[in-house]
This record gives C-alpha cells, structure tokens and sequence, in this order.
C-alpha cells in the first residue's frame, strides 16, 4: 500500500531586511516573493517576526509586514524573545548573532527557512535557501564597516554549509562562490533582479518628471547616480571624475547623487569640497521607490563606476528608462549592461569623465544607446526569477521528505 504523500513545507521567511526603508536586498526580496506568491501551486508562506514578549503594542514595522503578508497571500508568524531588541541591537555591534537555534520547537512540521539577507538565525534541523548578493567583504573588506565585515567572515560559511541550495544573483556571484568556498554549481541556483516595466520605462507621464523636477529644484539637464553613500560605489570617483568634465557641461549639467548616508563616506564630501564643486553637485538623500523612475528619466545620463557589484539593479532601472548608462568595468556589470553602455575604469577619474563626454557630445550614441538599454532590460523580469525560487524550494522538500 502506498503511504500518502506528506503536506508541502512551510517557508519561513526571515524579514530582517523587509522594512522601510528599504535598501536593494528589502526590495530584490519584496519583488521576488511578490512574484512567487503569484505562481500556482507555491508553497504556503510565513514572514518569521522576532518580538520581546512584552512589547505593548504593534509597529510601523509590524503594519507593514502585515500589509505585505496580504499582498503576497502569506502569514506573519511572530516568535517572542525573552530579551529585548537592544540585546540583540548590542549581539550584531559585536558582530555576534543570537545563539538560539530558531527551529528548535519546530516538531514534525515540514519547513524551509529561507534567509534573503545572506545570514539567518541558526537552525537544528531544518533546510534553509540563503541569499548572497556580492563577496565584497572578501574582495574589498575596506569598503565595509568593521562589524559586517567581521559578522560575514564568522557566519557565512557556517550558512553556507548549512545550506541546501544558495540562491545569488548573477553568474558572476556564482563562479566566485564556487572558486571561495569550493561549492558544486549545482548547489546555487542565480535569481537575477529585474525590473517591474509598468513602473521603470521611458514614456512615463510628463508631469512625473515635471513633479520631481520641482520637488529636488532640477531646472536643466542633470547627470545622476543613485546607490547607498559606501565606499564601494566609488561615488567619490565619480565626483572626481565630474571635475574633470569642461567647465561648460558642469555649468549646464549639475551632478545629481540620490541615495542614503551608508557609512565611510568622509572621503566623498572631502572630495566635494576640494574641488570646490559645492555649487555643481547636489545632494538628494534617501529617496523614495515613487521617486526613482522619474529621476532616471529625467537624467541625461545614468552613472555608476561601482568598485564592484554583484549586480548593479540601479544600471538596470535606468537602461529600462531609456537613460543612457556609464558604468565599471568591474564585477557583475557587464552580465547586466552587455553592449548596451558605456563602460570606464573605476580606478580613473579621467576614464569616467571621457565615458560620460562620449555621450554628452555625441547624440546618436545617446539614441542608440537608449535603446539598446531597453533591449537588455525586457531580458530581466521577476516571473522567470520567480520560476527559478520555486525550482529551488521544490528541490528543497524533495530532499527532506
């Protein structure tokens, strides 16, 4: 007699980089699971929520992950801790995690945890699905803070054994696990970033970009960049790279740089004020997902002479928006951009500055180079990364049946 087959796993979803603001790891995870949940046949899912067992009453953060918990069909399971956050909050300055296994009460429930932000909680028993993004903290450990670079050395591999299959997001991630860690291909699966095409396209509505425009005081044609304020963007290059443009372009094309404070940044605003480009170069901040595709837009050029990427989804966001993109010849940005931009040294000032110049005077380039962007962009969507996820976490459960 046959046995019945057992129910599907349960996926648990830790959700520590799933609340606003969110950074490029919260949104990759948001849009991915989005477009899972859409999937037939998916496996139901959990958000997995640590709270200290007295806490009064619910968060902002708590109503947002219960609106996405809606929006993907999923449940918000939350697990009382016996200290509060500022335990934890301390563990992580030390670059330590707690030491609890988080599936220790699990039972004979079926579960895959799937840890979206490279390191999770430890476990016993259960199958878990991390997510690497770049190994960055190996190839350009002065570019982090102390602690993450301390946190990733000490528990990344620890995850990585544990894993059953490692989700990162671009070939060029993978063939550098394999050769770091001495991993077989056919344990990491790439889930590449995309981009939703009825929110980053070209023909967006005139009075975006005129909203925007008076939002941010952009009266003319403008340059932008847009990541977090981290050494490893190498906006600082860009900057330098910017002072060496004519003076006639930065007098008609300021510098435009949105994105968080991130950390080590001092060299950034040095360089700013050494070449006295104060007046040329503006300063957005954080901004908003509502804001991005306009600004893109509304751009001359897209630039990012990134140190290193394991992806670069700003270069992608701007290709589907028509903008010309310069960017580095380093890590996974060619995997992104093929032939449909310009590429210079991130080491060089003056190859940035004559990558930018071979647009700005040059406007079949601009036309061909638009297009060629929108092109490569419609390679990328979430629903083929969402058929790969659910690949994964199907192998997954077949192996611990």
């Amino acid at each position: 007699m046959n046995s019945a087959s057992p129910p599907p796993p349960e996926v648990l979803i830790e959700t520590s980089a799933l609340h606003p603001p969110l950074s490029g790891v919260g949104y990759y995870t948001r849009e991915l699971l989005k477009a899972y949940s859409r999937l037939p046949g998916r496996f139901p899912m959990k958000l997995l929520e640590y709270r200290f067992f007295l806490k009064p009453r619910s968060s902002p953060r708590d109503e947002y992950l219960s609106g996405l918990a809606r929006e993907i069909g999923a449940e918000v399971e939350v697990r009382g801790r016996l200290a509060p956050s500022p335990v934890h909050r301390r563990l992580r300055s030390r670059a330590l995690r707690s030491p609890f296994p988080v599936d220790a009460a699990a039972g004979g429930t079926r579960r895959i945890y799937f840890f979206p932000n490279y390191i999770g909680a430890p476990l016993l028993r259960s199958a878990c699905v991390p997510v690497v993004y770049d190994l960055g903290f190996l190839h350009h450990p002065e570019t982090l803070r102390d602690r993450d670079h301390v946190f990733l050395r000490r528990y990344l591999p620890r995850t990585l054994r544990r894993a059953a299959v490692i989700v990162v997001i671009s070939e060029s991630i993978k063939r550098e696990l394999m050769a770091a860690f001495d991993l077989a291909a056919d344990r990491i699966a790439v889930i590449h970033p995309a981009v939703d095409p009825s929110v980053f396209r070209p023909d967006l509505p005139p009075d975006a970009g005129r909203a925007v425009r008076a939002k941010y005081g952009l009266d003319g044609p403008y340059l932008f960049s847009l990541s977090t304020l981290e050494p490893r963007k190498n906006i600082a290059g860009l900057v330098e790279a910017y002072a060496l443009l004519p003076e006639e372009v930065r007098t008609r094309m300021p510098l435009v740089i949105a994105g968080g404070q991130g950390w080590k940044n001092d060299s950034l605003f040095d360089a700013v004020r050494r070449l006295k480009l104060e007046s040329r170069i503006k300063f957005l901040g954080y901004i908003s997902e509502a804001d991005r595709a306009p600004l893109m837009g509304e751009a001359e050029i897209f630039a990012l002479p990134s140190l290193y990427e394991g992806f670069g989804m700003p270069v992608l966001e701007a290709m589907a928006c028509g903008t010309p993109v310069v960017t580095s010849d380093r890590g996974a940005l060619a995997e992104v951009g093929a032939d449909a931009v310009v590429y210079a040294n991130p080491l060089d000032p003056g190859s940035i500055a004559q990558a930018i110049l071979s647009i700005i005077g040059d406007p079949q380039a601009r036309r061909r180079l638009s297009a060629a962007g929108q092109r490569r962009s419609a390679a990328f969507r979430w629903e083929t990364g969402a058929g790969t996820l659910a690949s994964v976490f199907e192998r997954v459960a077949r192996e611990i049946r």
